[in-house]
């Protein structure tokens, strides 16, 4: 099995902290960021391309499969854009009414379920109608959420650390580096 790369694993990191901190959004918004990122590391370097919803699709549904009953790489990529883009969960293409996470302080335990919310229901005493709360919600859990896209990292990486590509742009990943970034940076912490 091949180790871990520091790059890599410095991003994976960040997601871990974000969770301990109760930072959820960014915690769901970089986890939600990692398939582009390591299907861009696949990309020849010296022919580099956007990554693009069929690369992130592929990616999960190869890398991610089945750690998720209901999610499948394009709704993935769905969740993604409405989170990175529009600040929120929803898509007009998704097949969801509604994605909602739930927090791992929560009394609700759930993960990966589906709920089907009708006309007529009251939900903490309000009308889902005027909630705009209808049809088919997906519950996630936060942390399993996250967990299960850095897992999928770490054992993709560790079948693709070989790859010429992979090896070659590792390196560029973004991180943060306490130390600087010789010789742009020198003893000043830098994110680059």
């Amino acid at each position: 099995m091949a180790e871990q790369s520091v790059e890599l694993e410095a991003l994976l990191q960040e997601i871990e902290k974000a969770i301990d901190a109760k930072l959820y959004y960014l915690a769901i918004a970089v986890a939600l960021s990692v398939p582009d990122v390591c299907s861009g590391l696949e990309s020849d370097p010296e022919n580099p391309k956007w990554q693009n919803q069929k690369t992130y699709a592929a990616w999960c549904d190869s890398n991610i499969g089945t750690k998720f009953n209901n999610l499948v790489g394009n709704d993935l990529y769905r969740l993604r854009g409405g989170v990175l883009h529009k600040g929120h969960f929803d898509h007009p293409k998704s097949q969801f009414n509604r994605v909602i996470f739930i927090g791992p302080e929560s009394q609700i335990v759930a993960h990966d379920k589906i709920i089907t919310v009708n006309e007529g229901v009251k939900l903490g005493g309000q009308d889902v109608a005027q909630l705009r709360l209808q049809g088919k919600v997906l519950l996630l859990g936060v942390v399993p959420f996250c967990e299960a896209i850095s897992t999928s990292a770490r054992e993709w990486y560790c079948a693709h650390a070989a790859n010429e590509h992979v090896q070659k742009n590792i390196g560029r990943l973004v991180r943060f580096r306490p130390d600087g970034m010789p010789p742009f940076s020198v003893g000043i912490p830098t994110i680059a």
